[in-house]
């Protein structure tokens, strides 16, 4: 139980202790050493237990009710006073709750129902993109199997690769890659991870009708982004590209703060009309021109957005002062570009 006596800020991060960017996160959020950080998970034994000051087991979001019961179990029992959420899954609720937690004097690190329903859907997400003018890869939404063998058929006429994913996901989970034809012995140069496979081979592991639509789009091959931002009612405050150098699971590893003053122009055209509030983190890939095509928004702390306060950002900790009316402490100007960032793991034990 946390000691309450001095009315310490104490920031609930309320599921994601096992996360893998858990750890950077609340790195950075002890930068500020009078705040409190209690997290939550759906497993007794995520790592993040050892690393905060409260941990409690709570629901799934894919169970709403129970899930909000435990939110707010944790605001009251810990004196809570903002929401940092880190996972995708519960962005929606919290999103459509936001007024009531404000009623109990709680801020929610969270951009409107809205603009979450629709930076949530890599579909929707793409269409607002598109009627910008801003560059997407050439893509199509699938509900079944058939639509998806007639789309992967019409973009291999085009492309030498096609990719897909749930329009609705979290990290990389049902991504895939599909090439045109059986790349023999590909699976002794690399290490596990995601194995392209042909259109028949893809069709085989597949049900009739998804679950999920699945985008289907065009494989870019250039450079690859992940943009870290700070925005307040479509304004953005912070915009700091950074380049996917290494990947290992879908999580970057390795890459460089990159001031890209185009894709910066892209990202913040986007979240002005999307009216994104709070920590957002988008997505970009070059085509074989350099021009930057968007993927994906994930609205809310990335990860590697902990890799930003080695170079002088300390992301985290801005959006929360931010909702907090605490007001910055830091800007553009003591960022490092161009410095290159490494992430490894670490190791705890649990009692």
């Amino acid at each position: 139980m946390l000691d309450n006596s001095e009315n310490p800020l104490t920031v609930l991060i309320p599921s994601g202790a096992g996360a893998p960017g858990f750890a950077g996160i609340v790195r950075c959020l002890r930068a500020e050493s009078a705040w409190r950080i209690v997290a939550g998970d759906v497993n007794e034994y995520a790592y993040g237990k050892s690393l905060c000051d409260a941990f409690e087991v709570i629901s799934g979001s894919d169970k709403e009710e129970a899930y909000l019961l435990d939110v707010k179990a944790m605001v009251e029992k810990y004196a809570v006073g903002v929401i940092l959420p880190i996972t995708t899954r519960e962005l929606g609720i919290l999103s459509r709750r936001k007024e009531e937690f404000a009623q109990l004097g709680v801020r929610v690190v969270v951009s409107g129902a809205e603009a979450i329903a629709v930076a949530n859907n890599k579909g929707l997400t793409a269409g607002v993109a598109a009627a910008l003018g801003l560059p997407v890869p050439e893509y199509a939404v699938c509900g079944d199997l058939n639509s998806f063998l007639t789309a992967v058929r019409d973009l291999q006429e085009r492309h030498a690769r096609v990719c897909f994913k749930p329009v609705e996901g979290n990290g990389s989970r049902g991504f895939g890659i599909v090439v045109k034809d059986i790349e023999r012995g590909a699976f002794m140069s690399g290490k596990a991870g995601i194995m392209p496979l042909t259109l028949e081979e893809w069709a085989l592991r597949m049900s009739e009708r998804f679950e999920v639509p699945l985008m289907v789009s065009a494989y870019l091959e250039g450079v690859e982004y992940s943009v870290d931002m700070l925005c307040e009612g479509g304004k953005t405050l912070f915009c700091v590209p950074r380049t996917r150098d290494k990947m290992i699971g879908g999580i970057s590893v390795a890459g460089r703060l990159d001031r890209n003053f185009g894709l910066i122009a892209f990202c913040i055209r986007l979240a002005q009309a999307m009216e994104l509030d709070g920590a957002i983190g988008m997505q970009w890939k070059e085509d074989g021109a350099g021009v930057p095509h968007l993927l994906e928004i994930n609205p809310r702390l990335q990860g590697t957005t902990s890799a930003l306060a080695l170079a002088g950002l300390n992301l985290p900790v801005q959006a929360v002062r931010l909702a907090m009316g605490m007001g910055l402490t830091q800007g553009t100007a003591d960022i490092a570009w161009g410095e290159r960032f490494v992430r490894f793991w670490d190791e705890r034990l649990l009692e």
